[in-house]
C-alpha cells in the first residue's frame, strides 16, 4: 500500500507540472497535404475570412491557390471591420471541375457570401443562412434573368417577403470593389439585377455566369488566374 501511495503523490505532481497548452492547435494545420500545392483557407469561425459552415472545412472543399489566398487575406485586412464568409472553393487534389460545380476543383475559385443588415439597417456579422440560400431577389419581376431557374429548373424559392435581413448593399459593393482591384482576380460572377444596383454596370470584370449555372444572388463566385 505505502508503495502505491509514494506513486500515486509522484504523478500528481507530474500531472501538476504539466504545462497547460496556451492556445488551441491550429486548425490548418490538421489540413491533408494538397498534392497540387492548393493552400487550405482558414477554419476559425470567428476570423476574418471564415467558412460559412463548418462542413467546407471537414470536407476538404477549402483550398485554392497560394495567390488566391493572399489575395482573400489581404481583401479582409482592407475591408477592416466586415469578416468574409466563404462557401466552397476546391478540394486538395486540384481536379476541375468539382460538381455539382462546372469549374471549381483547381485552386482559382471560390464562392464568396454576400453581406446583410436587419430590418432597421444594422450590419449582421455573417449570413442569415450558414450556406447556399440567402437570396436577394430582384426589386421587379422584369430584372429576373433567368426566370425558369438554372438549367430550366426552378431553384428554392426566394426568401419570404417579412424576412428579417435585407441585402448590405454598402458593404456587398466595398467586397467586390476591393476584389476587382487585384490583378490577380479574373471576374466576379453576379446577378444582372445585382450587378446594377450595386453600381458595377460597367464594370467588365464584373459578369452574369448565365442561365446554365446556379443564381449569383446569394454569394458571388470569384475566379483567379
Amino acid at each position: 500500500m505505502r508503495r502505491w501511495a509514494v506513486l500515486l503523490v509522484l504523478t500528481l505532481a507530474a500531472c501538476e507540472k504539466a504545462p497547460a497548452p496556451k492556445t488551441l492547435p491550429n486548425l490548418r494545420e490538421s489540413a491533408p497535404p494538397s498534392p497540387a500545392g492548393l493552400a487550405p483557407l482558414p477554419c476559425d469561425a470567428k476570423g476574418s475570412l471564415y467558412p460559412l459552415h463548418q462542413r467546407y472545412c471537414r470536407d476538404d472543399l477549402n483550398f485554392v491557390t497560394p495567390a488566391a489566398l493572399k489575395v482573400l487575406t489581404s481583401a479582409a485586412k482592407k475591408l477592416a471591420g466586415p469578416r468574409i464568409g466563404y462557401m466552397d472553393a476546391s478540394w486538395p487534389s486540384g481536379v476541375k471541375p468539382m460538381p455539382p460545380h462546372y469549374s471549381h476543383g483547381d485552386g482559382r475559385q471560390v464562392d464568396l457570401a454576400l453581406f446583410y443588415e436587419d430590418r432597421q439597417g444594422r450590419p449582421l456579422d455573417r449570413s442569415p443562412v450558414a450556406g447556399y440560400g440567402a437570396y436577394e431577389p430582384p426589386r421587379r419581376e422584369s430584372e429576373r434573368a433567368c426566370p425558369g431557374g438554372a438549367r430550366g429548373k426552378q431553384e428554392r424559392p426566394d426568401p419570404p417577403r417579412d424576412r428579417n435581413w435585407r441585402l448590405d448593399e454598402a458593404r456587398t459593393k466595398a467586397l467586390v470593389s476591393a476584389l476587382i482591384a487585384y490583378p490577380a482576380v479574373r471576374r466576379v460572377f453576379i446577378e444582372p439585377h445585382l450587378k446594377t444596383r450595386l453600381g458595377f454596370a460597367g464594370e467588365g470584370k464584373v459578369r452574369f455566369a448565365g442561365c446554365g449555372a446556379a443564381r449569383h444572388d446569394d454569394h458571388i463566385h470569384v475566379d483567379f488566374y
